[in-house]
Formats: structure tokens, sequence, C-alpha cells
């Protein structure tokens, strides 16, 4: 039965389901050979036993780890949208880049999705380049990494040579 067919997706799902649920009950009894009896968690503390640290929460906010900054992703649309008309320098060179000539994929898997579209944390993009007198010039590769809503940053700029 193709893939793409209705059925088939639905045996897809139903097997994805299966293989969780039994993934999920083969986990929590794996390994449960004892009646029951637990050692105590060990805290950190002076003695490191577990009577010497109380069980209230560090009362100073700055002993705890900063929370991981938040990971923004694009649709390939909006990196398109975003690098249109920017400048950016490689090797040394001021290259403009063109919405119309300009391509960019996402680099690796998606990290989200948003109105049916995949969005990635980094997308590596292809400039192609005109210098004047010539036909074609080298591409500009570079990778966009979006760190706002509205803002990014481009590494690892190079030109080809193919």
């Amino acid at each position: 039965m193709p893939r793409n067919h209705p059925a088939g997706r639905a045996r897809e799902r139903a097997l994805a389901v299966l293989l969780a649920v039994l993934l999920t009950t083969g986990a929590a009894g794996c390994g449960n050979d004892d009646d029951g009896a637990r050692p105590a968690p060990v805290r950190q503390g002076a003695d490191r036993s577990p009577a010497s640290v109380p069980a209230s929460p560090d009362p100073d906010p700055s002993s705890r780890p900063a929370p991981a900054p938040a990971t923004v992703a694009w649709t390939r649309a909006e990196v398109l949208r975003r690098v249109d008309g920017r400048v950016i320098r490689v090797a040394g060179r001021r290259v403009r880049v063109d919405g119309a000539t300009v391509a960019c994929g996402g680099l690796g898997a998606p990290a989200d999705v948003r109105g049916g579209e995949q969005a990635w944390t980094r997308f590596r993009c292809v400039q192609p380049t005109f210098p004047a007198g010539a036909v074609v010039g080298p591409d500009a590769v570079f990778v966009v990494r979006p760190t706002g809503r509205r803002s990014f940053e481009v590494t690892g700029q190079r030109f080809t040579d193919y």
C-alpha cells in the first residue's frame, strides 16, 4: 500500500502508538528486583547525609543555574525575508544578499512546526555573485542563526571554489 494512502498513514500511526506503549511499560518494569526497599537519596551537605540538609529549596536564587536561553526557530520563508537586502562580509568583500537569487535550507532536524511549516534554528544559505566584467562569480556560502524575532547572526562566510 502506498505510504501516502490514508490507510497506510493510519497503520503507521497505530504502530507508532503501540511502540510507544510497549517502550513505556517495558521501561517501567525493568530492573525492579528489590522488595521495595530503596536507599535514601544523598543530598549535598557537609557530611553528605540525608539529615544534614534541610528539605526546603535554597533561598538564594543566585546559586541556582540560569535557565537555558529559549531557542529561536524560523521558517524558510522567514529567513529569506530577513536576509533579503542585507550586506554580509565574505573574504573581505561586501556581498548584498538578493532575495530573488539566494537559496537557504534548514540545517538538521526542524526545531518546530508553525502553521504547517517547519522551522529551524540554523540555515545554510548560498548567494550567487555577479562581479563586474564577469558573467558569474563564486557563490557566497554562509550560515544564518536566528537570535530573535527579527535579529540573526551570520557565520561561516566563504566563497565557493567549484
